[in-house]
């Protein structure tokens, strides 16, 4: 009996994992990343990344990018032509610990237990809104900032900071 084995080199295994379609649930967002995009990383190369090559970004000043590979609701940051963070404010995309919009606080500080930091929301406060802010250990550029209505998760980013705990939008 003959058994055929084949090889995949390991940047060609890393290309499939992260070449998904929209609302997929393989495209992950982490704090250093979210799907193909590494925070970090020039936009022109984010664009390559998602094939994207019809939209023209500004390489100075602040802009977001939407992408049209990406899941929807999820937008980028681009800060003088670098990907700094990106934005979720749509169901489907969730962290690797599946925490995205609609789940529950606890779930939150399950997930992060003490490495979460828990404020009052800028616009909201009086109403319960909160930030849960998770700083990963070993990881001093990037987080992941939760914004919640009092008991669900509204929004969430990912990315460099200190622009991911911007509370206003750019562009």
């Amino acid at each position: 009996m003959r058994v055929t084995v084949a090889v995949v080199p390991l940047f060609a295994m890393s290309l499939l994992a992260v070449a998904c379609r929209p609302g997929e649930s393989s495209w992950q967002i982490q704090p250093d990343h979210a799907g193909a995009v590494r925070f970090g990383m020039p936009a022109a190369d984010a664009m390559r990344a998602l094939g994207d090559s019809t939209t023209a970004l500004s390489t100075t000043g602040c802009t977001y990018w939407r992408p049209a590979n990406a899941p929807r609701g999820v937008s980028f940051m681009i800060e003088n032509g670098v990907v700094v963070r990106a934005d979720i404010d749509s169901a489907g995309p969730e962290t690797a610990e599946r925490i995205g919009i609609g789940s529950p606080e606890d779930s939150i500080r399950s997930a992060y237990g003490e490495h979460i930091t828990i404020q009052l929301h800028k616009y909201q406060w009086e109403a319960g809104w909160r930030y849960f802010i998770y700083l990963p250990l070993n990881d001093s550029l990037n987080a992941t900032v939760f914004e919640t209505d009092g008991k669900a998760v509204r929004s969430f980013r990912v990315g460099r900071r200190p622009q991911v705990q911007y509370f206003e939008r750019c562009g």
